[in-house]
């Protein structure tokens, strides 16, 4: 399995999750980096642009380590 995936963002949980969807079509949330700083605002920067989490899949459970 690769270490790092990119999947499409589609919001953030009322924990802080970030909610993403994978290739297949499933959506399940994934834990944010203590180093990184992303919040609901950031969703709505540019509504016409897609937003990808790059997610370390060594770390358990999965976290989420940047957005682009």
């Amino acid at each position: 399995m690769a270490k790092e995936i990119k999947q499409i963002v589609l919001g953030i949980s009322r924990e802080g999750d970030i909610i993403v969807k994978s290739a297949r079509g499933r959506i399940y949330p994934v834990k944010k980096s203590a180093d990184l700083k992303f919040n609901c605002e950031d969703l709505f920067q540019d509504v016409e642009k897609d937003l990808f989490a790059t997610i370390d899949t060594e770390a358990q459970p999965w976290e989420c380590i940047a957005i682009e």
